[in-house]
């Protein structure tokens, strides 16, 4: 439970009740992600309810989690108890001019389980709207589909910059988010992709997936990119690391008429070289979220073996939930999955 910034503590909370479209879900699995560790040490949370929601602080964390369903509420069609499910946290008013102009993800009152709704996934019990939950097959683990989430936020932005096949990508910043881009570029067909990343576990990491990897403190990074397109750039620049001096390497390493997706969240604001983008003709973007059906495009390819976990995601348990924030924040751990009740 959050209380404020720096403010996170484990405590016991009465089981949510489930009302009317709703399912209550027995968490197994929850991954920490870059957006918890914002709200942790840096933004908190607010202590005004959303418009939407009703939500404020304290807040129980958590928007990237699988489990199974416990309880069925009231007028839920096609989800029934035993069910093993997957969670889209993200929450949407459907009456905004971008709800009604189909892009719910982008609505103007947003809020996502665990950030800014009701409950969380950092907890045994939560209740979600049945609308918000996708059954998983048989072919995908509960632990897997703890990622559905990440992978889905980068499947969308490599849908953003109209990825194929021939291209060659530069992925800036090999953390969990990087890593995700990578997969997906790779699952549509990517097969050029250069890894920049300045901590030598990550890159051992990011190799162990099958990646290029670029040290951007020994080498540079656009010369690596251009060396390896006969000098015209990346066709696409995803900017995963959250630093200034990462969007400039992006403006520098990007083709003319190129695309630059900005995925990380930025603490400060960050200076534009509008000169750089003009003479280049270059496309900028940010990514946020994703709709209904990129989340199923996501468990498919996880089923089809997409996504190999090995190396980047570690498990710890329920009880060490502040031990793994403390890690993950530090860098010592690269993707944390906390077991909340795990497979049983």
């Amino acid at each position: 439970m959050l209380h404020g910034i720096g403010d996170l503590r484990v405590e016991d909370i009465p089981e949510p009740a489930v009302p009317d479209g709703y399912v209550l879900i027995r968490v197994a699995y929850n991954g920490i992600c870059g957006s918890d560790l914002g709200v942790i040490h840096t933004f908190g949370v607010s202590e005004v309810a959303h418009p939407l929601t009703g939500a404020h602080g304290p807040q129980v964390l958590g928007h990237e989690f699988s489990g199974v369903v416990a309880e069925v509420g009231a007028d839920v069609d096609g989800i029934v108890v035993g069910n093993r499910v997957v969670v889209q946290p993200n929450y949407h008013c459907g009456g905004c001019a971008r709800c009604r102009d189909g892009l719910e993800h982008l609505c103007e009152v947003v809020a996502f389980h665990g950030l800014s709704a009701p409950g969380g996934g950092l907890s045994e019990f939560t209740a979600v709207p049945a609308a918000n939950v996708h059954v998983l097959p048989d072919g995908v683990s509960l632990e897997q589909a703890a990622l559905v989430e990440p992978l889905a936020v980068t499947h969308h932005a490599v849908a953003l910059a109209q990825a194929r096949p021939g291209q060659f990508a530069l992925v800036i910043g090999g953390g969990p988010i990087g890593i995700g881009t990578a997969l997906n570029l790779r699952a549509s067909g990517v097969e050029r992709i250069l890894v920049s990343e300045a901590s030598a576990p990550r890159r051992a990491i990011v190799e162990g997936l099958g990646l290029t990897v670029v040290d951007p403190l020994s080498a540079d990074v656009r010369t690596a990119v251009h060396e390896r397109t006969d000098g015209l750039g990346a066709d696409m620049v995803f900017e995963c690391a959250g630093v200034a001096v990462a969007v400039e390497t992006a403006l520098a390493s990007v083709r003319a008429r190129g695309t630059v997706v900005l995925l990380a969240t930025y603490k400060e604001q960050v200076p534009l070289n509008t000169y750089a983008l003009m003479f280049s003709e270059a496309r900028v973007m940010s990514s946020l979220a994703y709709n209904r059906d990129e989340v199923a495009t996501v468990i498919e390819r996880m089923a089809a073996g997409s996504y190999p976990l090995d190396g980047w995601v570690e498990r710890v348990p329920l009880e060490m939930v502040l031990e793994g924030v403390a890690d993950a924040a530090a860098g010592r751990r690269m993707k944390v999955l906390v077991e909340v009740c795990g497979d049983e």
